[in-house]
């Protein structure tokens, strides 16, 4: 039994349909049941996502591996620049070419490891798509079940309403407000092709083409204040329609959602090991049914697999306490002893690179830790004091 309820600016009223008609028989529901446990995919999303989201922590070690090989290169070119005021001097010699030794030893086992771990990479992220290629190609067969599934439904639904004993019988109880002056008849009258045609819209076997067989009023009343209350029971020839093909599709999962990936920081999104884009807020449209979400922002990952049954937004944090920058940093001196060289985070909008913005509503800040100021207006600046030249 399929209630539906309207509410109008004058009129409301509830329709329940009392007939043989369904979208959906028992046989069929039993069928759909067997294909969804046939062709499950639960526990292959599960398993795929979670190496997903080991896969990315890696790719990050990895990522700081190379920042560290970088740093050892620069500290390698450094001594190297030495090497002819050593050889002159002649002091700390062999201490020197110890340290450049242990240096070179060093930088070849990163570069080792940096070697053998990308390509172990690469294997594995090999590996991880194709179980995805294995979560999409039982996608495609339980579609392919899904739409023979629906053709057989259709097929029976169409037969059902061409059959010429078949009537959609629609039991309705509503309410509207009547002008003071006007009778039960004559409101009920006015009322008449209104409460048939909004009928028509809401019920799936009726449209413009349905003939209305009988319309009864079963019972009406009205108060003093022009409320009247009404039950009615109308009859209709039905027809195929497209809110039928469209209420099949729902109940076999055969229509499309759009969700939104929403995040406080940057972040990059997969769906089904699919990279989808990358940004506080991303929209994708994906079909009905399981799906496996990964957000990634710098070392850290959330994911989940979600049963996606229509639009929906979903939200994954992140805190943002610790950032990943790329460090270098320079063998100590007199002049750098206090120093460190800090590279700036990777901005998440090239184009904007050249050109930072700010607004009142978002402001960013730069600190630069340890750097001693060599003037008065540096000092002033570090310490927030105003300038003597505003």
């Amino acid at each position: 039994m399929r209630y539906s309820r309207i509410t109008f600016i004058l009129l409301c009223f509830y329709a329940s349909s009392s007939f043989g008609l369904e979208i959906i028989s028992s046989s069929e529901t039993q069928k759909l049941q067997e294909i969804e446990q046939k062709y499950n995919i639960d526990d292959l999303l599960i398993s795929a996502n979670d190496k997903l989201s080991t896969h990315k922590k890696k790719e990050s070690d990895f990522h700081a591996l190379s920042v560290e090989i970088k740093s050892k290169q620069t500290e390698y070119e450094h001594l190297v620049s030495k090497l002819p005021a050593k050889i002159l001097s002649r002091a700390n010699l062999s201490s020197f070419y110890r340290d450049l030794e242990n240096l070179v030893l060093k930088i070849d086992q990163l570069e080792t490891k940096y070697d053998i771990d990308g390509k172990s990479l690469k294997r594995e992220y090999k590996s991880i798509m194709a179980e995805y290629d294995v979560i999409n190609e039982t996608r495609t067969n339980k579609d392919e079940q899904l739409a023979a599934l629906k053709s057989e439904i259709t097929k029976r639904v169409i037969a059902d309403v061409s059959k010429a004993d078949t009537v959609q019988s629609v039991d309705l109880d509503g309410s509207t407000l009547c002008s003071k002056f006007q009778s039960i008849n004559d409101c009920l009258k006015d009322s008449e092709s209104y409460i048939v045609t909004n009928t028509i819209k809401t019920d799936p076997f009726l449209n413009e083409r349905s003939v209305l067989l009988s319309y009864d009023v079963i019972d009406a009343s009205m108060n003093m204040s022009g409320n009247l209350n009404y039950k009615i029971k109308m009859a209709f020839k039905p027809s195929y329609n497209s809110k039928i093909d469209s209420l099949i599709n729902e109940e076999l999962g055969l229509k499309s959602a759009m969700i939104t990936l929403v995040s406080n920081v940057a972040a990059d999104w997969f769906v089904d090991g699919v990279k989808v884009g990358t940004g506080r807020e991303i929209f994708h449209e994906v079909p009905l049914g399981q799906h496996g979400i990964l957000a990634s922002y710098q070392t850290k990952d959330k994911s989940s697999v979600e049963f996606i049954q229509g639009n929906g937004v979903f939200n994954y944090n992140f805190n943002e306490t610790s950032r990943n920058n790329d460090l270098v940093t320079l063998p100590q001196t007199e002049k750098t002893k206090k120093q460190t060289m800090k590279m700036k985070p990777k901005q998440a909008n090239v184009a904007a690179k050249d050109k930072p913005q700010m607004s009142l509503s978002n402001k960013s800040y730069e600190y630069f830790m340890g750097i001693e100021a060599s003037t008065k207006e540096q000092n002033e600046s570090f310490n927030g004091a105003p300038s003597a030249k505003l």
